[in-house]
């Protein structure tokens, strides 16, 4: 793993930028708790559109004890001039710029690995997204009021859609393993994406790599680890915004259906655990049976010959048979499955989008 080429470090925990001015806030009492450190990171890639509106709600946050840190993956847009100006604002901010360029799970992982050690939580922001002033005040007080929550969440404005609202407003914590059910039988779901999330920060140190190569959506399946560790929190409150993504990545995504076996990894990864054995088998079919009958509806379609399609679906169904552990009904769903995609071109040259 490469070093990034250019490092700004900080140290100051006392300033607050707002939208016109600075604001110093007073030095704490002598025996006063400090408040939880929160180390706040946005793994990026060209992301110059949408990264000083990003950089500034953090920058607005009424919570105080924060570092920031930005990690560029090889940009070749403004990317990292537009961070190096609010490295001069706050010396809170941080740039980690990499010179070479990996896939967007390694550069997360890259982003997780950098948290300060003394951090308690850890806050993603994706660099089109950018959160309200009060969010991290909000999310920690949750978490540090209640020592079992694993992750907090909140209602989410996802551009003109509140979204993330599955869980009864009379309730601030909810057991980890009941949202995880709830979200494994089909939602609502309410984790979404990085930016609504907040993690407890020992939490995230515990894997090697939080977001597990090799997964389309690892986002998904380290907030239902954390669901295993843990309580979920949530503020009833909309606290971030998350513009509807329509990118190279996005479009590929869609195009080529990588969610739906991917689903099917995380119901045979965690269904066992939060789940009873009549609703883990009946889910289970459910999910094969829509899994393979969408399949079905493909071969007509001559787009579906494209190696991406036959890459990536190839690949997700080695993941579900090694996730299924010999199930003999996975097995043979996966076994239809494959002489479906045989049609196929074996060596079809692949153009998985740069993220």
């Amino acid at each position: 793993m490469s070093h990034p080429s250019h490092l700004v470090s900080a140290s100051d925990g006392n300033r607050i930028f707002g939208s016109r001015s600075t604001v110093y806030l007073p030095a704490p009492m002598v025996g006063t708790p400090k408040p939880p450190l929160v180390s706040v990171v946005t793994p990026v890639y060209n992301g110059a559109r949408y990264l000083e509106e990003c950089l500034e709600s953090v920058l607005r946050q009424t919570y105080a004890n924060w570092e920031y840190k930005v990690i560029d993956n090889a940009s070749t847009d403004a990317t990292p001039e537009i961070v190096e100006r609010f490295t001069a604002r706050d010396t809170r901010v941080q740039l980690l710029r990499f010179e070479d360029h990996v896939p967007a799970n390694a550069n997360h992982n890259r982003a997780f690995a950098a948290i300060a050690s003394e951090s308690e939580f850890c806050k993603v922001v994706q660099a089109d997204d950018w959160l309200y002033s009060e969010c991290l005040e909000s999310m920690v007080r949750v978490a540090v009021t209640n020592d079992s929550v694993s992750l907090v969440s909140a209602y989410r404005l996802w551009e003109r859609e509140v979204d993330l609202v599955g869980v009864p407003y009379t309730r601030e914590v909810v057991s980890g393993r009941e949202i995880l059910r709830q979200s494994l039988l089909g939602g609502p779901y309410v984790t979404g994406a990085p930016t609504a999330l907040l993690y407890r920060s020992r939490l995230v140190r515990e894997r090697p790599a939080f977001y597990e190569d090799g997964l389309l959506h690892a986002d998904t399946e380290a907030a239902y680890w954390m669901l295993t560790q843990g309580d979920f929190g949530c503020v009833h409150q909309v606290l971030t915004f998350a513009r509807r993504q329509t990118g190279a990545w996005m479009e590929w995504a869609s195009a080529v259906s990588t969610y739906s076996p991917e689903n099917l990894r995380f119901l045979l990864r965690y269904g066992p655990k939060a789940l009873t054995e009549a609703e883990y088998r009946s889910r289970l079919r459910f999910e094969l049976r829509r899994y393979a009958w969408w399949h079905l509806r493909q071969v007509p379609k001559p787009s579906r010959l494209s190696g991406d399609f036959i890459e990536v679906h190839r690949r997700e169904i080695d993941g579900i048979l090694d996730e299924s552990h010999g199930d003999p009904e996975v097995r043979a769903a996966m076994l239809f499955i494959r002489a479906l995609l045989l049609r196929g071109g074996r060596d079809r040259a692949s153009s998985l989008p740069l993220r």
